[in-house]
């Protein structure tokens, strides 16, 4: 009796399978045009220039065919354009209660929260009052406070207090590199907050929800069942990490060094809880499905194997939501999961696609802010990818099987043209704003199938077996299981980093009309046995492909020019020298105090591969060894590598300094020590003159020590690039009696009162200058004493904190300089238009 049923059993899944995977590749539906264009329209309120461009492409090569909707398509685009401009919020006016810089009293609900790796939990905070002399004023829209090793619970709902410092949400401006200010002001959040530990006054006020409640034991009960004896602290402690971020979303325990491993891995979308996760939920639902089915074959007679499995999936899925605290990326991923089920238990066949477009019409009618999010852009194009080349897999399989294939071959063969469609359709998306690939795509044929049929199905189930009186044993033996395979994994990702083995491979990131042209000429590759090519729309299409191709190029061909990039890095400074002849030159790459942001990957290496192919630098020049101008070179030097490093013979202490060596040995960088007196030559005829110190180790202070470089073209002095240097430093530089002429000054020492010495700007005597600092920074600078001087000498200032990044082109020694800012670059409504 038992064959017959599991023959059943079989045949049903597979059907199914088959039927999940039936695609009509022939178009989109009239609606799922007017999708595309809705999209499109909240698109162009950021980038108005894609936005109209992808609209003239849906038009070529997607129109309708009569003119009416055709005007219907361009009506919705234009109705979703307006309906963006009309719904993001306003910035508000600054708060002058806040710009002293000071603590204030600050008090708000708490909205959502979520776990940050690191030990830190991040906490949007709505209803908000400050009082910074115990008087109340009301604060518009929601903060964002990060809390590093927080004391107490914070649930949503709860009321917080704190005494705290509070600053309006700005990131850093650099031409071609994302930041967060967009993202955060369509949520309504214009303010930030940090705080670690007990170091501050605070209350919260309230007792958390039930459901904060049932989590919280869930979440112990996780802990104490991941709490193997068989192995080490340390490596316990991660199976317990790993454990709480793979079914709660919880990473407060993660390591950032374990996350870098698994990201290097090209795994990281393994610790999101995503479609990836909640689809492995939904299988569960499918495995019960089958096990009923053989057991009790005739229940497929009253409800067939699909829709049977839809409806257990439902309620396991419902629960891992819950688990994930609803993040949006799992609520996203659930009306996916809930697209394709409808479009299943109703017996269609465009499953993929069609519940797709549903999907991304629901969410983002009900939020069109989800457009700008890049994890829902990167679930998107996934499954995009995937299921336009689902034809393909389809014929190669159902060859397979006329050739007797076995099924785990197939299996395996799958994964992989999954796992390839998936990155052929993200590779733009990702190179973009993450600037890199992983060699180690392969691992996911190894690590998702251990974490879909083993590591997650036996957590999950241990989880709720353990809170079943008098079966806590049985899901503490499954929640061992998959806590030994998370132990086997990070053993295997420790072991690969030990032998150099996990490393980024930098990418090119594209310009948005490469990356149309990209999408564009897939599309044409996936279809090009389905169009009609004598169809004049389709030739203008692809003549506009090939112009989408050539135009970032046309204005590299031959580049005579000389610029000089001071990038907005915070506090800190960064500056890169583009010389004639392709030669680069970095001097300080900035760096921040925290360790757990590294800004060489964040804003260094992006801005230096934004639609440029990814090159070694020709020289690195370090002023001095403090980490606001080191910090921000290690990730550049380690993985895109240089000709030759130069510094003023001083390292950075300890652990940075082996951070610094390992990146210069790693690429065999030439290292060397740079004095007063040296001249580094330079492509078509640039110089980088050394102007101080005659000997570095021969002051008190490390800033002044710093080197003073000034940059001349054919013999024209263009600018100088004092570093850090302060009083006693100036006084040396002052009596070399040195030419120290140039047109732009890099004010020296952020701005600080201690290097403000009129003398010194009398000596330069500059007609531009560039102050290189953090907004509303802790240190104040720059203070009045340097605005006076450089207001009375007239010169005209650029800030980092109020311009962004900031870039002078000269065309030849003798001409003025073309200048540019990040940030007078803006899109409809002020959105930010630099990248």
């Amino acid at each position: 009796m038992a064959a017959g049923p599991g023959r059943c059993s079989n045949q049903n899944s597979w059907s199914a399978v088959h039927h999940f995977q039936t695609l009509s590749p022939k178009g989109l539906l009239p609606w799922q045009k007017l999708v595309l264009a809705y999209i499109l329209g909240i698109w162009t309120l950021k980038y108005p220039w894609a936005g109209l461009l992808g609209l003239l492409l849906v038009l070529l090569f997607l129109p309708f065919k009569d003119v009416w909707r055709n005007m219907l398509l361009a009506g919705v685009f234009l109705g979703a354009f307006l309906l963006a401009w009309f719904r993001l919020p306003d910035l508000p006016d600054p708060v002058p209660e806040l710009q002293a810089r000071e603590r204030v009293w600050l008090q708000g609900e708490v909205d959502s929260g979520s776990f940050q790796p690191g030990d830190r939990k991040r906490l949007i905070l709505k209803d908000l009052l400050i009082e910074p002399d115990r008087e109340s004023a009301k604060l518009p829209g929601r903060l964002v406070f990060t809390w590093k090793d927080p004391p107490v619970e914070a649930a949503p709902g709860q009321k917080l207090q704190a005494h705290v410092n509070v600053r309006p949400v700005q990131g850093m401006a650099n031409f071609g590199v994302w930041n967060s200010e967009f993202f955060w002001r369509t949520q309504g959040v214009f303010w930030r907050s940090f705080a670690q530990g007990e170091h501050i006054w605070h209350r919260v006020d309230r007792e958390p929800g039930g459901s904060h409640v049932m989590r919280s034991r869930l979440k112990e009960r996780t802990l104490q069942g991941l709490h193997l004896e068989s192995v080490d602290e340390e490596q316990r402690a991660r199976i317990q990490a790993l454990g709480l971020a793979l079914f709660f979303g919880d990473r407060s325990m993660l390591e950032p060094e374990v996350l870098e491993w698994v990201r290097l891995a090209s795994l990281a979308h393994t610790l999101a809880l995503s479609g990836l996760h909640l689809g492995i939920m939904a299988g569960m639902g499918f495995m019960l499905a089958a096990g009923l089915g053989y057991l009790y074959p005739r229940v497929y007679m009253r409800l067939p194997f699909m829709k049977l499995g839809i409806l257990l999936a439902a309620p396991i899925c419902i629960v891992y939501l819950w688990m994930g605290q609803f993040q949006p990326t799992l609520i996203r991923a659930g009306i996916m999961l809930a697209c394709w089920g409808w479009y299943l238990f109703a017996n269609q066949r465009r499953v993929l696609l069609d519940g797709l477009f549903m999907a991304a019409a629901l969410i983002t009618l009900y939020n069109p802010w989800a457009v700008f999010d890049i994890r829902l852009q990167l679930s998107v194009m996934a499954v995009a990818g995937i299921a336009l080349t689902m034809p393909f897999v389809e014929r190669l399989f159902g060859s397979m099987d006329a050739r007797g294939v076995s099924r785990v071959f197939k299996y395996f063969l799958g994964l992989a043209g999954v796992t390839l469609a998936a990155n052929l359709a993200l590779l733009p998306i990702q190179a973009w704003p993450f600037n890199y690939v992983s060699p180690h795509l392969y691992l996911n044929l190894v690590w998702l199938p251990v974490l879909g049929f083993l590591v997650l199905p036996a957590g999950f189930a241990g989880i709720i077996i353990s809170t079943v009186p008098g079966l806590a044993f049985a899901g503490a033996i499954l929640l061992g299981l998959a806590g030994h395979l998370l132990g086997y994994f990070i053993s295997a990702l420790e072991f690969m980093d030990s032998r150099d083995l996990l490393y980024p491979i930098i990418t090119y990131r594209p310009a948005w009309v490469e990356m149309f042209a990209y999408y564009l000429l897939l599309g044409v590759l996936i279809h090009a046995g389905h169009m009609e090519w004598k169809k004049e729309l389709v030739l203008l299409g692809l003549g506009l492909l090939m112009c989408l191709v050539a135009a970032p190029r046309a204005g590299q061909l031959q580049d005579d020019s000389l610029t000089m990039r001071v990038l907005d890095v915070g506090q800190g400074q960064g500056i890169v020298l583009e010389l004639p002849g392709e030669e680069r030159i970095m001097v300080d790459g900035g760096g921040s105090w925290n360790p757990d942001f590294d800004l060489g990957r964040a804003v260094v290496t992006p801005s230096l591969t934004w639609r440029t192919r990814p090159r070694s630098l020709d020289k690195v020049v370090l002023s001095h060894a403090h980490v606001d101008h080191y910090g921000g070179l290690v990730y550049p030097l380690k993985y895109l590598g240089a000709d030759k490093y130069l510094h003023n013979s001083i390292w950075p202490a300890e652990q940075d300094r082996l951070r610094l060596k390992t990146a210069l040995e790693r690429q065999n960088v030439q290292e060397g020590v740079a004095y007063q007196g040296h001249a580094l030559e330079l492509e078509g005829g640039g110089v980088l003159e050394v102007l101080h110190p005659e000997d570095a180790g021969g002051y008190e202070l490390l800033n002044d020590s710093s080197l003073v470089l000034r940059l001349l073209w054919n013999g024209r002095p263009l600018a100088l690039l004092p570093g850090d240097i302060e009083a006693r430093g100036l006084v040396d530089l002052l009596d070399t009696a040195q030419d120290l002429s140039a047109r732009v000054l890099l004010v020296p020492h952020h701005g600080s009162r201690s290097s403000a010495d009129p003398e010194f700007y009398r000596r330069v005597d500059p007609e531009l200058a560039v102050v290189s600092r953090g907004f509303m920074n802790r240190f104040g600078v720059p203070p009045q004493e340097v605005l006076a001087i450089v207001e009375d000498m007239e010169i005209r200032l650029y800030d980092t904190a109020v311009h962004g990044e900031v870039v002078f082109t000269w065309d030849s020694p003798d001409s003025d300089p073309l200048i540019r800012w990040a940030r007078g670059r803006t899109g409809p409504r002020g959105g930010p238009y630099w990248y």
